[in-house]
């Protein structure tokens, strides 16, 4: 075969009506068969200059068109059928929502298709992290402030800001502090999906039993325990009807406890930590120092409730169980959990009595939630930028977060849209406003920084011993701290 038919035959194989392939799979079907272009999947220039003969030159030619029509992009695409877009999530609840909005974004945009691929939680960051090191990750994902520095930092995602600043987005329609936890070097790399506070929980018909209004505006400090501890030992009891602040109470046969203090980060210490006006890392991308004393007194304060005042469980029931405390609040053991918005479903599905949710208990520098959230990540190599671009504005626009928050099924990430959330729970006769008080008030961020799932293992281990007793608050804490920049310093690039 001379080497014009043979480029005439690869060209008419390269558009042939039943290659649904794209433009990828022509440069294989090229490099295959003339075993001289070897193009990845994301490589945007080759090397030129190779002398070569007449019929390869010819060949060349056409691969040269070939890229400029693939570099067309979504009008290329288009031609030969909607592009595949894929998009993960952990969340089969909220997959329910997302679907609802992700078919009403394929009607407005028919060239697109839009996958839903969801992963459990436990299984999720895993299968992310093999298929980004593959080349092989979903188009738009969904992203955690605890993994976001280490895919930034290894440059897995797209960089949204030329994009934000091109279309003209109003970015103050989110929550400021969302945006600014999925920032790198002053960079966009997602957009607020949704957010999540921390708020008390308590049984109405324990509070109703024994003739006690609801926990409302409670108060503590790490010297005398506040308002939450009085209340906390007004609802202990042990098998005899006794509390822990009187005599003969039995700290081994307790029936009923006023409150949960256990070891858990977001819904539980790291609130306490802030309130009493200490932090747990000094800086976004910084170090751990919560060895310091106001941080410390926060924990001792924590401890305490367990080991000494014994209004809450101990840790020998409650280290290392999942959901452990929706688990006894459900089963009418504990009066009051603090727990945050996502559980809102899970302890309505556990309890088979009356509950309320009110704002947390203040501390010495005021009332501060967690106030957390998840953006929409594009993977930095996806093969149609310019779709996950498009499905990435729906996800973050008023008319896609409207469907989801309405639906019952996230907080929204634009601020004007919260109050549907808050309305949809309101029908079912549960009050989640103060989630959303919380908000709007002091708040405070999850640790950013790279190596933080190790760090958090490491802390989390030494804290098990600390809430059990075994090990002081002080002497607990230097050692996490040690460990935790340990993990900080050797995820570091460069390090």
């Amino acid at each position: 075969m001379t080497g014009g038919v043979l480029a005439h035959h690869l060209f008419a194989e390269s558009f042939s009506p039943d290659d649904t392939e794209g433009e990828t799979m022509q440069f294989a079907i090229w490099s295959r068969r003339l075993s001289v272009v070897r193009r990845s999947r994301y490589a945007r220039n080759r090397k030129k200059g190779q002398r070569l003969t007449n019929w390869f030159a010819l060949s060349m030619s056409i691969v040269v068109m070939l890229t400029g029509l693939a570099a067309c992009g979504t009008s290329a695409s288009s031609s030969n059928g909607p592009v595949n877009l894929t998009y993960a999530l952990w969340d089969p609840t909220e997959q329910v929502g997302y679907q609802q909005s992700i078919n009403v974004f394929m009607q407005q945009h028919p060239n697109i298709h839009v996958t839903i691929e969801e992963t459990p939680w436990a299984q999720y960051w895993q299968k992310l992290n093999t298929e980004l090191a593959a080349g092989d990750a979903p188009d738009v994902f969904w992203d955690n402030v605890a993994y976001f520095p280490q895919f930034a930092q290894e440059g897995a995602l797209m960089d949204l800001t030329p994009l934000i600043q091109q279309n003209k987005l109003n970015l103050s329609i989110y929550y400021p502090n969302l945006l600014g936890q999925f920032q790198y070097q002053g960079k966009y790399y997602g957009l607020p999906k949704d957010w999540d506070t921390i708020s008390l929980f308590y049984n109405k018909a324990i509070f109703q039993k024994m003739g006690l209004p609801a926990p409302t505006n409670l108060t503590w400090n790490p010297t005398d325990g506040g308002t939450l501890l009085k209340l906390a030992q007004q609802l202990t009891v042990d098998k005899n009807g006794l509390h822990p602040n009187q005599a003969g109470f039995n700290s081994n046969a307790i029936q009923q406890y006023g409150f949960l203090s256990y070891n858990d980060n977001q819904e539980m210490y790291w609130n306490f930590i802030a309130e009493n006006g200490g932090q747990f890392m000094n800086k976004p991308f910084g170090q751990f120092d919560f060895n310091q004393p106001k941080a410390v007194q926060a924990l001792q304060f924590l401890v305490n409730l367990t080991t000494k005042w014994h209004v809450s469980p101990p840790a020998s029931e409650t280290n290392n169980i999942s959901n452990v405390h929706v688990q006894l609040f459900g089963r009418g053991q504990v009066a009051m959990i603090l727990a945050g918005s996502w559980n809102t479903s899970n302890i309505v599905q556990q309890s088979n009595f009356p509950f309320g949710i009110t704002e947390l208990p203040s501390g010495p520098a005021g009332r501060i939630t967690v106030m957390n959230g998840l953006s929409d990540a594009i993977y930095a190599r996806t093969p149609h930028p310019q779709e996950a671009w498009e499905l990435e504005q729906w996800l973050a626009s008023p008319q896609s977060q409207q469907i989801v928050s309405g639906g019952g099924y996230v907080w929204p990430g634009i601020q004007s849209i919260a109050p549907q959330y808050g309305a949809y729970w309101q029908k079912k006769g549960v009050d989640v406003n103060p989630f959303l008080q919380e908000a709007s008030g002091q708040t405070t961020s999850y640790p950013i920084t790279p190596g933080y799932n190790q760090a958090s293992t490491e802390i989390n281990d030494i804290f098990n011993d600390m809430f059990l007793g075994h090990i002081p608050v002080q002497q607990a804490t230097n050692q996490a701290v040690q460990q935790g920049n340990a993990a900080i310093q050797s995820s570091t690039p460069g390090s």
